[in-house]
């Protein structure tokens, strides 16, 4: 077992010190409303248990599929198509030679076919996936681990929560410049290198304070002592959490409080949250107490929540028609 150090390299503590949590998200999505010509936009939607049930799971990714990289494929070549689209119309306007109006249909049928395609593609493909149970403490994986003995309740392999960890690693990247990365695994990563798995903190990674906050976020999930953190993320699946549940009914706290926070006021909320992990000592200073009561810290302004504009349904259309995206 490697010495804990928080600042240096080395394996981090399972505490919160910093104490503010922010993980937004759309609840009044209004963008999935208008779903342009992916008929079968919806089948996308998917039925895994730990993406639905947020007050049990957190999922951590892996890495993608790299069966999923093949899903790229049609809309390179629908991109391809619609190029010579624009380069015969620039063709067009100096020749005399007819237009290729064939290559239109194609491009087009190409890329609608695709388009249709793609959610139930993306249905049936296996995440590659690490996930925190917070209900039965454990960690589980999509993929198989060498050597994983422990099954959880969707049948993949797990570990107890207290066998993983977080390092906080490093390596050199620019000159002279020292880029962290937080990198959570199973405490014998000699027994079990395949659990290796390196938080996604693609922000300022010279400056560890973006690794000290995700461990953060997911040490005080696995918390069961506590509440989930009243972040817009949990809105909708608070009440399924017992200990979320009595702690909202003792604070009596506004129902749907988040609701009517725009993406862009969550931003807000986050990045003033941000510039107060920055100057903040992870290592001497005293620990925060946790905000657990966001409507006396915040006032939503449903005026900026985001509404669908004929300019983003002519920019989806445009999109899907020639590349293929849904």
């Amino acid at each position: 077992m490697q010495k804990q150090n928080y600042l240096g390299v080395g394996i981090m503590p399972k505490k919160t010190k910093f104490n503010r949590f922010f993980e937004y998200r759309s609840i009044k999505n209004t963008y999935h409303e208008f779903k342009g010509l992916c008929f079968l936009y919806d089948w996308a939607n998917t039925n895994k248990v730990y993406e639905n049930e947020r007050e049990r799971y957190k999922v951590i990714p892996c890495g993608n599929n790299p069966i999923k990289a093949i899903l790229f494929g049609p809309m390179a070549i629908g991109a391809v198509l619609s190029l010579l689209i624009i380069i015969a119309c620039v063709v067009a306007t100096y020749s005399e030679e007819p237009f290729p109006w064939w290559l239109v249909i194609l491009t087009f049928s190409w890329n609608l076919f695709f388009l249709n395609l793609l959610p139930i593609t993306v249905k049936y493909i296996p995440d590659r996936v690490m996930y925190l149970d917070r209900q039965n403490q454990t960690v589980g994986f999509t993929f198989e681990i060498p050597g994983c003995e422990g099954r959880d309740d969707l049948g993949n392999c797990c570990f107890k929560w207290e066998e993983i960890v977080c390092r906080l690693t490093s390596k050199m990247g620019a000159p002279g410049v020292m880029n962290y990365f937080p990198e959570i695994s199973h405490i014998d990563q000699d027994k079990y290198p395949k659990t290796t798995v390196t938080g996604s903190v693609v922000e300022l990674s010279a400056n560890p304070v973006h690794c000290y906050l995700l461990w953060e976020c997911y040490v005080r999930f696995m918390d069961l002592s506590k509440p989930l953190p009243d972040v817009p993320v949990y809105e909708q699946h608070r009440h399924l959490d017992p200990v979320t549940a009595e702690f909202d009914k003792k604070n009596n706290r506004p129902s749907n409080f988040w609701v009517d926070f725009s993406i862009e006021q969550q931003i807000e909320i986050r990045d003033e949250i941000l510039e107060d992990a920055f100057p903040f000592d992870w290592l001497k200073g005293k620990a925060n107490v946790e905000i657990t009561k966001p409507w006396l810290h915040w006032k939503a302004e449903p005026e900026r929540i985001e509404r669908l504009t004929w300019k983003y349904k002519v920019k989806r259309l445009l999109v899907q028609l020639f590349i293929g995206f849904p």
